[in-house]
């Protein structure tokens, strides 16, 4: 199995059995009800796209740089109020989809995410997706400059 897709399926949570799933490559969880990122998830180290976006998640564990292989993560249309240190660990991130949650702030490492090239608007698109969040000063400002400007700054810590 290289790719599953549970979308659109009232899912709170997943069996743990799927931990042995460790060469998945793409998974999607979109649509569900999932507050928490399932503990099974980590374990599947060779995902490279993880789809979350519709769900319930509040925050992002730390374990999520166990995913090292990670391009792609969409987490869009969650209720995300902060992003934690380890998501800048996922340094082969292409594509981050962070639109429509409640994020004020970033973490300074992010600027480490470099293969991020871009504020993405177009939702096919490489980038930073980060539309529709209540960024606070002076993230806001700041971005109005574009992504390079983000980590120019966020390096300057």
């Amino acid at each position: 199995v290289c790719s599953s897709s549970l979308a659109n399926n009232q899912l709170t949570s997943l069996p743990v059995s799927l931990s042995n799933l460790t060469r998945l490559r793409k998974l999607n969880l979109s649509h569900n009800l999932i507050a928490h990122i399932p503990a099974c998830v980590y374990n599947m180290k060779a995902l490279v796209f993880l789809h979350l976006a519709y769900n319930r998640l509040e925050n992002l564990a730390e374990n999520i740089q166990a995913l090292v292989e990670l391009k792609i993560l969409i987490v869009e249309g969650n209720s995300l109020h902060c992003l934690p240190k380890a998501l800048c660990c996922l340094t082969r991130l292409e594509l981050l989809n962070l639109n429509f949650n409640d994020i004020k702030d970033v973490p300074q490492e992010m600027h480490q995410l470099s293969r991020l090239e871009k504020l993405a608007c177009h939702p096919l698109d490489k980038g930073l997706h980060i539309l529709h969040n209540p960024l606070l000063k002076p993230i806001k400002e700041v971005l109005e400059g574009g992504l390079s400007a983000l980590f120019n700054y966020l390096r300057a810590g």
